[in-house]
């Protein structure tokens, strides 16, 4: 027993130090894309995400140990093929045209190109979650993005203002991305215009769903609902940021409230993904029911 042991640690050790050197090697050929990944953190807050990230990689990778370990397996010489496809699409985009985000895409297959080549396909199929989260750290273009957003944020803010012009002595009006209100009390606006609307934070929302629905092994069935369920939770919590945003203006003691305000309604927004995304995905539900648990519950009906 202790000579398997002693094997499998040795298997482990070798696929860990082949990673290493790879990554190593990955890190100095795409440090120009991870420096501007990370210089664009500095320049908007909406992006801090991206420093959680790692930690939440990590936290997933050790979470998930014994799986993992359990799962590796001889190289496989297909992670050659996923990094010249990487390799050719970072070229692709380089002559004759330069686009970054696609350059960014490209350490995706080199990513899981790596993992395959050193882990095997078990490993790659259980990191998924992991390249995922790798995915979502990269600036989606400012053109593309706002093509993307700008009808479903044109309806966020619409309802934002409807619902708050249902609160007592509250009238409101839509002007383009900003919403003017009126109370008993103060009169202004909520700026939720291009420079500050904060539409980015839909990608860290995105990845609070990814890393507390892979935080545990769940059933196909039970990803699949939480991937129908996310896209409503990711709107439904920016949709709480704006409304949150506006009451904080609108009942400040002290108006307008600025930034204050804004940061105290992303904070409960986040808060609000968190829990949304483990409530949908926990056993709690009792809408799926996972074959671990149908084991045990007849194991026990049976003892």
């Amino acid at each position: 027993m202790s000579n398997q042991q002693e094997l499998t640690s040795n298997k482990v050790a070798g696929a860990l130090a082949r990673l290493v050197i790879l990554l190593a090697l990955f890190v100095w050929m795409f440090r120009p894309e991870l420096t501007g990944t990370i210089s664009n953190i500095a320049k908007s807050s909406e992006r801090v995400h991206v420093l959680v990230i790692p930690l939440m990689i990590l936290l997933l990778t050790y979470h998930h140990r014994a799986a993992l370990a359990e799962r590796l397996s001889k190289c496989s010489l297909w992670g050659i093929v996923l990094l010249l496809i990487g390799l050719a699409l970072y070229a692709a985009a380089t002559w004759p045209f330069n686009y970054a985000y696609v350059h960014n895409v490209a350490m995706i297959p080199v990513l899981a190109g790596i993992v395959l080549v050193t882990c095997g396909w078990g490993v790659l199929k259980f990191s998924l979650p992991m390249l995922l989260l790798v995915m979502l750290a990269f600036p989606i273009g400012s053109r593309i993005y706002a093509r993307l957003i700008i009808r479903p944020e044109t309806y966020t803010i619409a309802g934002s203002a409807a619902t708050l012009a249902r609160l007592p002595g509250v009238d409101t009006v839509v002007r383009g991305l900003d919403i003017f209100f009126e109370s008993d009390f103060v009169s202004g606006v909520v700026a939720l215009g291009e420079s500050n609307r904060g539409a980015k934070l839909l990608l860290a929302f995105a990845t609070i769903g990814v890393f507390v629905v892979f935080s545990r092994s769940r059933s196909i069935w039970r990803l699949i609902v939480v991937g129908f369920a996310a896209v409503p939770i990711i709107f439904f919590c920016n949709f709480f940021r704006f409304f949150c945003w506006a009451v904080l203006e609108i009942y400040a003691i002290a108006a307008p409230a600025g930034m204050l305000a804004r940061n105290i309604s992303t904070t409960f927004s986040l808060l609000l993904a968190y829990a949304l995304f483990a409530f949908v995905s926990s056993a709690g539900l009792n809408l799926f029911v996972d074959i671990e648990e149908t084991a045990r519950s007849q194991e026990t009906t049976y003892a």
